[in-house]
């Protein structure tokens, strides 16, 4: 099957890491093209995964929303995950600044220098240009991204796996994911997508469905005192506020045409993250009968505002001007469907392309009129040190945290 790199406009969804007890299959698969198998790292600890999946008949797929495109069939193998002691606290997480080397933590080849795309200067630069559009147009948010690619010395199918480790041993409650792709011409083998993500797009069960948007962000402190802070100044901004508005306004409409109840929070709650605090708001819905299965309320909310901006399409056709490197599979959608309809979805965030040399980091910010470039290029610093984090052996992520800056 000839590979394909799909642009920013194309959302296409990505399979998640397969759960044990599992031989998965896709109604009406042979529509599609059947892609090749993911890697097979043991089963995340309890809580890493977007769900666990039921036993049985489900599906999990690379699939591209623009049409013409083809989709991607992932068939799971049983697998299991060592256990890692985390770091709970009553948030589940603890800020953590690097990841030295501890006893039960794979072995991952030094990183060599990262180059960003693009340079730190040529983003500021394009984030004030889609802060102007925000504030003289038609569009109230965008979402712009820019990459680290990173020299990594292990085939991807082998730094794989390690790589999920020590995401696993960092984070206990991020979803977890590595999913094979079409290589690039003339590679050695199939790519790889991983990450591990924060965000819930949505849980379908039987007529119940919860989505857990995130929009606005800020940097965690190793300082208690500093941290307790930044959360609650990030609580606290008008700015952060309006973002995360943006986005559950955008779902609600979406959303109640097909439900007879939705339960919508006035207000946001904090998310936290080793390195981040989001803004977050639990919505709730009861759907009306009968009610879509999960992969076509997937499609139907994806991309929503934290993603891409609003209105969707202004927002794309700038994204598509202004990103220099295409986004592929970065803010696709990651999960599972089961025969009943049931599922689960997460947005393909914190996550990188591993290919046969490089791993490319992808981060992104939301622009509105209120943006500042310089705290928009921060926080797509913090964004990559999620994967920085677990790709250094030593507490080496400063260095190349700030060759992204550089």
């Amino acid at each position: 099957m000839a590979p394909h790199h799909p642009r920013a406009d194309h959302h296409p969804l990505a399979p998640v890491d397969p759960g044990p007890h599992t031989h998965r299959t896709r109604r009406h698969a042979a529509a599609h093209h059947a892609g090749p198998r993911p890697v097979h790292p043991p089963r995340p600890h309890r809580g890493a995964a977007p769900g666990r999946p039921p036993r049985g008949d489900d599906r999990r797929r690379t699939h591209p929303l623009r049409r013409g495109h083809p989709a991607h069939l992932c068939l799971a193998r049983p697998g299991r995950w060592p256990r890692h002691t985390g770091h709970p606290t009553d948030s589940g997480n603890e800020p953590r600044h690097g990841t030295p080397t501890r006893p039960g933590l794979p072995h991952l080849p030094d990183a060599g220098p990262g180059v960003p795309e693009p340079p730190p200067d040529i983003y500021a630069a394009l984030v004030e240009a889609a802060r102007r559009a925000t504030a003289d147009g038609p569009l109230a948010k965008v979402v712009l991204a820019r990459t680290l690619r990173i020299p990594v010395g292990a085939p991807p199918l082998d730094a794989a796996p390690a790589l999920l480790s020590r995401l696993a041993a960092q984070d206990r409650r991020a979803h977890l994911f590595a999913a094979t792709l079409p290589g690039h011409p003339g590679g050695a083998g199939p790519d790889v997508l991983i990450g591990a993500t924060p965000e819930t797009l949505l849980t379908r069960r039987g007529d119940t469905v919860v989505l857990h948007p995130l929009a606005g962000t800020a940097a965690r402190h190793r300082h208690p005192g500093r941290d307790r802070a930044a959360a609650r100044s990030l609580l606290g901004s008008a700015k952060d506020r309006h973002e995360h508005r943006i986005v559950v306004d955008a779902l609600r409409a979406r959303l109640a045409p097909l439900c007879s109840r939705l339960d919508v929070p006035p207000t946001p709650t904090l998310h936290a993250t080793t390195r981040l605090w989001h803004l977050g708001t639990v919505i709730r819905a009861r759907l009306h009968h009968p009610p879509p299965d999960a992969l076509t309320l997937a499609a139907l909310l994806h991309p929503t505002p934290a993603v891409c901006g609003t209105p969707t399409t202004y927002a794309r056709s700038l994204i598509r001007r202004l990103e220099p490197v295409p986004r592929d599979y970065y803010t696709g959608l990651v999960g599972w469907m089961d025969r009943a309809g049931d599922g689960h979805w997460v947005i393909a965030l914190r996550c990188g392309r591993l290919d046969a040399t490089h791993l490319r980091l992808y981060a992104g910010a939301g622009i509105v009129a209120q943006s500042d470039p310089a705290a928009e290029l921060a926080e797509t610093q913090a964004k990559f040190t999620t994967m920085l984090d677990a790709l250094t052996a030593t507490h080496d992520t400063a260095r190349l945290s700030a060759e992204s800056l550089r």
